[in-house]
C-alpha cells in the first residue's frame, strides 16, 4: 500500500469524518449508527466516496453563506438552513446498502440514493464486481466471493 491509499477499516472512515458519525459514540439506545458499519469492507469505497462528498456539500454551503454575509447581505432571507449531515444508520439490507441519516438536503438525498444503488453492482465482501443473488438470503457478492465458504466471507464485516 502506497502512502496516498488509505487503509480500509470503518475505524478510518470515523476518524476522518467524525461530525458524520457522530452518533457512533451514543449508546446503543439511541441510535443504531452505535453499532458501527454493519456491512462488508467491499463497500468501503462506495462510503468513503459518499463521505467526502457530504462533507465538501457542507463545505461548499458554509462558502456560499460566507460569501453572501459578506458580499451581498440583502440576500441573507434567501439561504435555506443547511443541517450538518449525521449518519443514523449503516447497514446492508436485502443485499444492498443502507444509508439513515439526518440532516441534509435534496443533494444529500441524491448521493445517498447514488450510494446505495451502485452497492447492488459491488461485491460487499472484496469490492469487486458484484450482482446479487437470485434466492435465499440475498448478498451481493462476486463469483469468487459467493463459493467461499460463509465463514470466509463474514470476517469482513468488522462494524463495531
Amino acid at each position: 500500500m502506497n502512502d496516498n491509499e488509505e487503509k480500509k477499516s470503518w475505524d478510518t472512515l470515523y476518524e476522518k469524518y467524525p461530525e458524520l458519525f457522530s452518533n457512533k459514540n451514543k449508546d446503543i439506545r439511541s441510535s443504531c449508527m452505535a453499532w458501527g458499519c454493519e456491512c462488508g469492507l467491499g463497500w468501503y469505497d462506495i462510503l468513503s466516496s459518499l463521505c467526502w462528498m457530504i462533507n465538501q456539500h457542507g463545505r461548499n454551503k458554509q462558502d456560499q453563506r460566507d460569501y453572501i454575509e459578506k458580499h451581498q447581505p440583502e440576500r441573507l432571507s434567501e439561504i435555506v438552513e443547511y443541517a450538518p449531515v449525521k449518519f443514523d444508520q449503516i447497514k446492508e439490507k436485502f443485499g444492498g446498502l443502507r444509508v439513515y441519516f439526518s440532516g441534509g438536503d435534496d443533494y444529500i438525498e441524491g448521493l445517498v440514493s447514488m450510494a446505495e444503488s451502485f452497492s447492488y453492482k459491488i461485491c460487499e465482501v472484496c469490492g469487486e464486481r458484484g450482482s446479487p443473488n437470485k434466492g435465499g438470503w440475498i448478498s451481493t457478492l462476486c463469483d469468487e466471493c459467493r463459493n467461499k465458504p460463509y465463514d470466509q466471507t463474514t470476517n469482513n464485516n468488522a462494524g463495531v
